[in-house]
């Protein structure tokens, strides 16, 4: 069954690369509504639960990389059926894609848009843009070094990686640094922006992980327990940057 399951998914690529982003984006443009629409109480309950199950998510994906199990088995499933029936072109397009969650790229970005918060006088927000990438690169560090799960094997000569796979750091990083990009666009670009921005985001960061599927430097496992260790991670982040400023907010309002 396991296999059955990951032919069907290899057979039907280009419809999930379609997909995929699209139902992410619409997810990420459902939620953030309903957040904007929600009562503070409500608000606070949604958040806990959100992140909560990113958490479980993480959790339980750690757990099964670590023993025999029925997502090794469609790991492993995958990425042979995905090294036989890619073809060379999409393999290409894909290691051009990729390089959008190339760490190298990311630092730039990141950098760039915490010294623009800093000549801005945005202090609170450029250390929230510091914590949520920086932070996010030094926590997925350190869980590819304690969990040390060897990537599968992807010799089509279109990507290469090396170091530890779980969990995905292009996944991480993508999340990371364009969520965090969007909390800084919904701070500080007009409203009509808002939900293009989060739609646009969730698209690139779902695209962006399953580029590393498809290129077989990752398995499906490590890219979503990338993405949920990342999210928890920004969304703590982008919590304290709110609580921080209302806090600061009001004081001046005493002063």
């Amino acid at each position: 069954m396991t296999a059955a399951y990951a032919e069907w998914v290899a057979s039907h690529v280009l419809l999930l690369l379609i997909l995929l982003p699209l139902a992410s984006a619409a997810l990420a443009v459902a939620l953030a509504r309903a957040y904007v629409l929600a009562r503070p109480s409500a608000r606070l309950a949604g958040f806990a639960g959100v992140v909560g199950l990113a958490c479980a998510a993480f959790l339980s994906l750690a757990a099964a990389v670590t023993r025999p199990g029925g997502v090794v088995e469609f790991d492993s499933a995958l990425a042979s059926a995905l090294s036989m029936s890619l073809s060379d072109s999409l393999l290409w397009l894909l290691s051009w894609f990729t390089t959008l969650g190339d760490r190298d790229f990311l630092t730039v970005i990141a950098v760039a848009m915490t010294a623009t918060l800093l000549l801005r006088r945005q202090w609170l927000l450029a250390a929230f843009c510091a914590a949520a990438t920086g932070g996010g690169g030094a926590l997925n560090w350190l869980l590819k070094h304690g969990f040390e799960r060897v990537r599968p094997e992807h010799d089509h000569g279109f990507a290469t990686a090396v170091g530890w796979s779980f969990p995905s750091g292009h996944a991480s990083a993508a999340m990371a640094v364009y969520g965090a990009a969007c909390y800084l666009a919904w701070r500080l670009a007009p409203r009509s922006w808002r939900l293009p921005g989060v739609a646009l985001a969730a698209a690139l960061v779902m695209a962006i992980g399953l580029s590393r599927i498809l290129l077989q430097v990752h398995f499906a496992s490590d890219v979503a327990a990338g993405f949920a260790i990342s999210f928890a991670w920004l969304a703590l982040c982008a919590a304290a940057a709110e609580r921080l400023g209302r806090s600061s907010r009001q004081d001046q309002g005493i002063q």
